[in-house]
């Protein structure tokens, strides 16, 4: 199962997002339920920060929602 962090731009974006991916794969192992949806609130360095990890095929993708975000760059976007 691969683990994607999808928060480049911000530092405190990618350790949010790594401390939900982690909290997310030792929930759910390997195999969670595929186009499930999760959101966590992390507090990295006294700021509270959502990410949204969505369940796909092969991998957990994980996005911080900080600022604001364009409509078609949504994560769980249905096409």
């Amino acid at each position: 199962m691969k683990l994607i962090n999808r928060s480049k731009q911000s530092p405190i974006g990618r350790r949010a997002c790594a401390a939900a991916l982690a909290s997310h794969h030792a929930k759910y192992g390997d195999y969670g339920r595929q186009k499930h949806r999760t959101n966590y609130t992390v507090v990295v360095d006294g700021i509270k920060v959502t990410v949204e990890v969505v369940n796909r095929a092969t991998s957990y993708v994980a996005t911080a929602m900080i600022g604001v975000r364009k409509l078609r760059n949504l994560p769980a976007q249905a096409h």
